[in-house]
Order: structure tokens, then sequence, then C-alpha cells
């Protein structure tokens, strides 16, 4: 944690003040908690399908609900510019929505969040530049 909260207050992303700076750790300590619920490395197709559908369908919403709701009328997650929470919701979000496309329609402020960040000139070039995957 230390060292990921370093990194981004290098690149000017951590938040501008320090209860900016914990907002946003916390903010990314809880979306990670719930992306290692997924097993990624599970090699029984069977039991990856059942889990990522149980975990996309009974506990997701929760997730999404908590965080609209954190998200409220803000433009940011954190503060009045972008943070990397932001930017970790977006790359969470992409994984998440490739699984179950549907699965933020409900979470409008959320999807505006996403669509802010990835308009912002250096993401958007970057999202124009890498080359399309499939998960």
């Amino acid at each position: 944690m230390e060292e990921r909260s370093s990194l981004s207050l290098a690149a000017g992303l951590a938040g501008q003040m320090p209860v900016e700076q914990a907002s946003a750790d916390a903010i990314v300590d809880t979306t990670d908690d719930f992306m290692t619920l997924f097993p990624w490395a599970e090699k029984n197709q069977d039991m990856r399908e059942k889990a990522f559908d149980d975990i996309l369908t009974n506990k997701a919403p929760e997730l999404l609900k908590d965080s609209d709701t954190f998200l409220g009328d803000k433009k940011w997650l954190v503060g009045n510019s972008a943070t990397w929470a932001d930017f970790y919701w977006d790359v969470c979000s992409m994984t998440l929505l490739s699984c179950k496309p549907d699965l933020a329609d409900k979470y409008l402020r959320l999807l505006a969040l996403k669509e802010r960040e990835q308009a912002l000139p250096a993401i958007a070039a970057c999202i124009h530049k890498r080359p399309k995957s499939v998960m």
C-alpha cells in the first residue's frame, strides 16, 4: 500500500490533501478486495463459471451500489480532479463489464465517471493507440 500511495502521490494522482489521499487508497483497496474474490487461476471451467456468475450476480451489485452512492453527484470519486481511484475503477470496470456487459446499467453515475476518465486527453490517446484485446 505504501508503495502504491507513493507512486500515485508522485504522479499527482493521490489526491490534494491527506484525507483525499486516504480516501483514494480506501476506494482502491475496497475495489481490489472485491476483484480478488474472482478465481482467476481456476482451471476447472465449470467451477470458474459458477464462481464468476455468483460473484457478478450476488456480490457485484452491492459494490456498484455503494460506489455509486459514494460518488453521488461529484465529478470524481475523490476531490476535484481525477485520482488513481478513478483510474483503478475504470480498469476494474472494464474487466467486470467484459464478463457481464449489463452489470453497471443501473449505475449511470459510475458509467458517466468512466466516460469522463476515458475522455481525458492522455487517457483517450492511450485508448486509441492500444490494441484491442479480449478477456
